[in-house]
């Protein structure tokens, strides 16, 4: 399974030597160079004796412990962190994992933040079963579950929830897509305390982050499959064979790209011919400003889209009756797992309202999680280049003072949260404020 964190892991890197179970794990080097993660057989079961990117189980929920190597050197150090979510469920009980390392980053700069991969971005939906079964059928039927439905005032900060002593879910999973060609992961959370329920985006050319793209090698089956099991469509799929796409939406609004590879269909399926997830769409108000933006990540390979003027036809597969005109740009990072995203920049229509303001609650499509090796490294980097935060680093997210990893959200041009997880320094939880009653965090039953 290509991409960084297929198997859903954690966020928790000491940059140091392996575990002898590195036979389960290859570096592939070179141009287009992913770490090839081992694909769990099944709930539970992993190759050479439940060793996982070096870390074993304790039988002990919520716990944890690190291997030596035979040489005596210490490695990864795992850690509960959850990304607001992770740990791995176990039948009646669960256990936590760290399964996301970065290998030994030559930063190639002062500036270079070591951005190395995309974990995941979240879906906030308000009826988690209903949507889960909607991207099950989509060929998300793996997921991580079983974190904490509360946590830190300091985790709530980091959201934007600065009133909040504690915040609370009612249910969440990190959706995966077992085989995919990349990373795909989903953060699904229904919010319980602050949650809002408005609509997600009316129409897919908004200011912020817009839609996933997902990769079929037969668009035409996918659309009469899905569309049969009521999915919504904008319109029929538009294009030629191996250059076709569509526009649908998931329960709650959210907007999903299917686009059609020139790769030839994998024969008969009684599922969808979905492969992954090649990028996500994020509309900006200014492409040069935003690409000068993403750049300072780590986005520096670029490939400009010309300003388009759409066919009738075209326009209306994005569900506009009107001329659409854009301009835009793919951009890329040159390490890890190489995922890409898409700025379009609307000139016809253009729509002036703002991406979804903090908190981060919002029903619909939400921040865009980006590994780096040190995430206080990588602050003190954007801070100085004035990348907006909307909070300082928070440890993450167990709620206890044993976090050595640590969530930040910086903001783009057009209020898009980029959400920076990383190594943190070991440190206390900040305390709660005097304020607000006795902490208590809480686990699924």
């Amino acid at each position: 399974m290509n991409g960084v964190n297929q198997s859903g892991g954690l966020f928790i890197w000491r940059k140091r030597a392996l575990h002898p179970c590195r036979e389960s794990i290859a570096w592939l080097g070179g141009e287009g160079s992913q770490l090839n993660m081992l694909r769990p057989g099944g709930v539970g079961e992993y190759p050479s004796k439940h060793c996982l990117m070096g870390v074993t189980f304790s039988r002990n929920p919520h716990v944890v412990r690190s291997p030596h190597n035979k040489e005596g050197t210490v490695l990864l150090r795992a850690v509960l962190v959850f990304m607001i979510c992770c740990p791995l469920t176990f039948a009646d009980d669960y256990e936590l994992q760290a399964t996301v390392q970065t290998p030994d980053i030559a930063f190639e700069s002062e500036t270079d933040i070591g951005l190395w991969a995309r974990f995941h971005f979240a879906i906030h939906t308000e009826n988690f079963d209903r949507t889960r079964e909607f991207y099950r059928r989509l060929g998300f039927t793996q997921g991580i579950s079983g974190f904490p439905l509360t946590n830190t005032h300091a985790m709530a900060r980091a959201l934007g929830m600065f009133e909040e002593c504690q915040y609370e879910l009612a249910k969440g999973e990190v959706l995966l897509f077992p085989g995919a060609d990349n990373t795909t992961g989903i953060d699904l959370l229904q919010w319980q305390s602050p949650f809002n329920p408005e609509p997600p985006y009316a129409k897919p050319n908004h200011l912020g982050m817009a839609y996933a793209t997902l990769m079929t090698t037969d668009l035409i089956a996918d659309y009469e499959l899905l569309k049969g099991q009521g999915a919504e469509f904008l319109s029929a799929p538009y294009g030629a064979p191996g250059n076709r796409f569509v526009f649908m939406r998931d329960p709650d609004g959210v907007y999903l790209k299917l686009e059609e590879s020139p790769i030839p269909k994998r024969g008969s399926r009684d599922d969808t011919n979905i492969v992954g997830m090649p990028y996500i769409g994020i509309n900006v108000s200014d492409v040069d400003a935003s690409v000068a933006f993403y750049k300072r990540f780590g986005y520096t390979n670029v490939r400009p889209i010309n300003e388009q003027t759409l066919s009738s036809e075209e326009s209306a597969a994005w569900g506009f009756g009107e001329q659409v005109r854009y301009r835009g740009a793919d951009v890329t990072i040159n390490r890890g797992d190489r995922h890409r995203l898409r700025l379009l920049q609307w000139l016809e229509p253009f729509d002036p309202e703002p991406a979804y303001p903090p908190p981060i609650n919002h029903k619909g499509i939400n921040r865009l999680a980006l590994t780096v090796p040190d995430v206080e490294r990588a602050v003190a980097i954007l801070r100085a280049q004035d990348v907006p935060f909307l909070s300082e680093v928070a440890p993450c997210c167990s709620g206890t003072d044993s976090d050595t990893g640590g969530i930040v959200h910086a903001i783009d041009p057009d209020g898009v949260f980029l959400e920076l997880v990383g190594d943190l320094e070991p440190r206390p939880v900040p305390p709660q404020p005097e304020s607000c009653p006795p902490l208590e965090i809480r686990y699924p039953e």
